[in-house]
């Protein structure tokens, strides 16, 4: 983690717009900050197009993001390029990603003007969809990026090399390809490891094999891997939980880490991680209904 000496200037107070709790306590927040003599400061939905384009320029030097773990994920990937860092306030039921509860928020923006925090650095993964050699899409992803079956209930065939060496083929529902942040996330419920999130890392992870290769693999950021469907079931590809589109035989996905990282603001030390992982791992997130 790295140390932060000033308090940030100019702010971005972003919320999820499906969260009516999340509009509200933005207003508040950003009368928080004008009180304490930070003027630059404006509140946004997530998916505000000026917000975007003003982050892009490099109008702002933090966001605040209010929602739940959904929220950090998407204004991490946002912020990662133009090296913005989030500071998420929990609004959601899990918030695995997110320090600062609901009701600590004021405490924290004092600690944050006073420079009183550490920007946490997570590694990404970028991926490319490529059909007879022409690249069809890409993405960041900052949890995982997900192959496997569709409607289909027969298994999918997944030839895998690492750096161009032939490492296995998988007949599967599917195969996670996760950082050390996405270890937590679908991996680790499919028997996956869990990783300390700063860990530069990519965990490759079977759904249900079947007569083969059944364990996790732990990969260094240096190495790329290469999914090349083969047989005759499709599958789909899911990049940090969202529709991707779909895979045909033959079809290729080329992974590698990320030149970008995901930029979060932690006020605690990194004990912390370990400190919850217990409390976090016997929570249910889907009780009583999702928050993004």
């Amino acid at each position: 983690m790295t140390k932060k000496l000033n308090g940030p200037k100019r702010i971005a107070v972003i919320w999820h717009p499906s969260l009516e709790e999340a509009h509200a306590l933005s207003a508040e927040i950003v009368a928080a900050l004008k009180s304490r003599s930070v003027d630059d400061v404006q509140a946004f939905s997530l998916n505000d197009k000026v917000f975007r384009s003003a982050l892009h320029d490099g109008r702002f030097d933090l966001m605040i993001a209010l929602g739940g773990d959904g929220t950090m994920l998407r204004a991490g990937k946002l912020g990662a390029p133009v090296h913005v860092p989030v500071m998420g306030v929990n609004l959601g039921h899990f918030g695995f990603l997110v320090e600062t509860q609901r009701d600590e928020w004021q405490s924290r923006l004092d600690d944050l003007l006073a420079g009183n925090w550490e920007t946490d650095k997570r590694m990404m993964i970028h991926a490319e969809h490529y059909r007879d050699e022409k690249k069809l899409c890409s993405w960041e992803v900052l949890n995982d990026i997900v192959l496997a079956r569709g409607l289909s209930m027969r298994p999918v065939h997944l030839f895998v090399h690492v750096n161009d060496i032939e490492l296995a083929e998988y007949v599967a529902d599917g195969l996670i390809l996760s950082t050390s942040t996405g270890s937590t996330s679908y991996s680790q419920s499919v028997g996956g490891p869990i990783l300390r999130p700063d860990m530069r890392n990519m965990l490759l992870t079977p759904i249900s094999p079947n007569l083969c290769v059944d364990r996790s693999l732990v990969l260094p950021d240096t190495d790329t891997i290469t999914f090349t469907l083969g047989g005759n079931v499709g599958a789909i590809i899911s990049p940090d939980g969202y529709e991707g589109g779909e895979l045909g035989f033959g079809d290729q996905v080329r992974a590698k880490a990320s030149e970008h990282s995901a930029e979060f603001v932690r006020f605690e030390d990194k004990g912390v991680f370990y400190r919850n992982i217990t409390r976090y791992m016997q929570r249910n997130p889907t009780i009583g209904g999702y928050r993004a």
